[in-house]
């Protein structure tokens, strides 16, 4: 740097993009002895436009906005001959695009550690969408234990009517969705995609710049054959992450991390190559007697997840089916009267409930984990230690309800009435509850 910051000794560069005109520093802070990044913007050089300087303040206030143990946070703004700069703090940890080996496990632990993070961008009002996830912008400590930072947020936008209107694309090839090569509007799945594409790079040992060389003309990435003895269930998951389709991908980082969570990355897989390798044991006939067997009980499994899809309409059947069975997770229960109903311990994971009518139902210890209670009725409702991690309850009803440790885990609140609501021993730091109605609430002791 040619003229060095006040109060700061630049100790090495870190990153250069000619293009953009930026440079990153590692530096310290001589007072604090803080070890820091410094970003700086030299609009003054040659090659920059104003519509980089527009990108440089749009991160500095966005990050401003943030508060994320998973983001670095920004510490100050300055001016100085050469341009501006950014500065934030300084994590010690290497980017994934440094060579280096990850169990399966702890590529698990990374991929929900990303969505963690994609979960908190896309809470926030508008959501946030990264643009630039790859291996160069996600850092990882190891020890004593896994720590994933998101870094650089200079392409990153809120999704809003403006988002689609630039006529540069913007991003890293390879990494992009076909949505966003094409700039088309991005959604919530955009991200998704990108860091699927992240996760295949460790999976296959690929570099980022070699990314490409595993798609084809409409974007679709072909990984499977370079993996082996992973569990089939995580591979599904990450052939959803990067369909070329936003449509055929996970909606969000919530629904994407749900499904995460609940899958072995190893285990109840079949290497078929070591299996053909061992020919000196394994006859032909043995291999399709083998590949016989395996076609029938993929359609067993078909027919047994088809049959746990129950279509519910009408709110006298609903009520009966309930009654009845105890559980009803994936129903379509839309528009159902359900009022002071006993429901405890009932299972209704992933089901449709728009627009129920729960007033005054006993739902403790309920399952509703990633359900769908938009503008839904629960007032006066007894949802003591549900479960209702990832639960969608935008604009839904809920006065005088008793969510006394109840599991809010990524639960959506927006625009939600909680009027006179027991939010007792809940911890409210992962759900949203932006213009929430939370007049007369009863609120956790550590609720800001």
């Amino acid at each position: 740097m040619n003229n060095p910051l006040p109060n700061y000794k630049i100790e090495q560069e870190l990153g250069h993009n000619k293009s953009g005109g930026r440079v990153t520093y590692l530096a310290t802070q001589t007072q604090t002895q803080q070890p820091v990044v410094i970003k700086q913007f030299q609009f003054a050089k040659t090659g920059t436009t104003w519509s980089d300087f527009d990108a440089h303040q749009r991160e500095i206030n966005l990050l401003q906005q943030l508060d994320s143990p998973s983001i670095p946070k920004y510490l100050d703004a300055l001016e100085t001959p050469d341009g501006f700069c950014l500065i934030q703090e300084y994590k010690s940890a290497p980017s994934l695009a440094v060579p280096q080996p990850f169990t399966p496990q702890e590529i698990k632990e990374i991929a929900i550690a990303i969505l963690e993070v994609l979960v908190y961008l896309q809470q926030q009002l508008p959501p946030i969408i990264h643009r630039d996830i790859k291996p160069e912008n996600i850092l990882v400590e190891r020890f004593p234990q896994i720590k994933v930072y998101l870094v650089d947020f200079g392409l990153a936008r809120a999704i809003d009517s403006e988002m689609s209107a630039s006529t540069v694309v913007k991003g890293t090839l390879g990494f992009m969705p076909p949505e966003q090569i094409f700039n088309r509007q991005l959604t919530e799945a955009s991200d998704l995609y990108s860091l699927g594409a992240t996760l295949i790079c460790l999976l296959t040992n690929t570099k980022s710049t070699d990314i490409g060389n595993l798609m084809d003309e409409s974007y679709r990435i072909h990984f499977k054959p370079l993996v082996s003895g992973l569990n089939p269930q995580f591979i599904s998951w990450l052939d959803k992450m990067v369909a070329p389709n936003l449509k055929h991908r996970y909606p969000n980082a919530v629904t994407a991390l749900k499904a995460l969570l609940s899958i072995d990355i190893v285990g109840n897989g079949f290497n078929l190559e070591r299996f053909i390798d061992l020919k000196s044991v394994t006859s032909q006939f043995m291999l399709t007697k083998l590949v016989l067997v395996g076609m029938v009980t993929v359609s067993f499994l078909m027919a047994q997840k088809a049959s746990n899809t129950v279509r519910v309409i009408n709110s006298g059947d609903a009520t009966i089916y309930l009654r009845s069975h105890g559980h009803c997770p994936r129903c379509d229960l839309r528009g159902s009267d359900l009022r002071g109903l006993d429901l405890r311990f009932v299972d209704l994971t992933n089901a449709d409930l728009r627009g129920v009518d729960l007033r005054g139902s006993d739902l403790r210890n309920a399952r509703l984990q990633n359900a769908n209670l938009n503008n839904a009725n629960l007032s006066d409702a007894d949802l003591r230690n549900a479960d209702l991690y990832g639960a969608d309850l935008r604009s839904s009803y809920l006065e005088n309800t008793n969510l006394a440790q109840a599991d809010l885990t990524y639960t959506d609140f927006r625009g939600a009435y909680l009027q006179n609501a027991n939010l007792v021993d809940v911890d409210l730091s992962r759900t949203n509850l932006n213009h929430t109605d939370l007049t007369g609430a009863i609120l956790p002791d550590n609720f800001p």
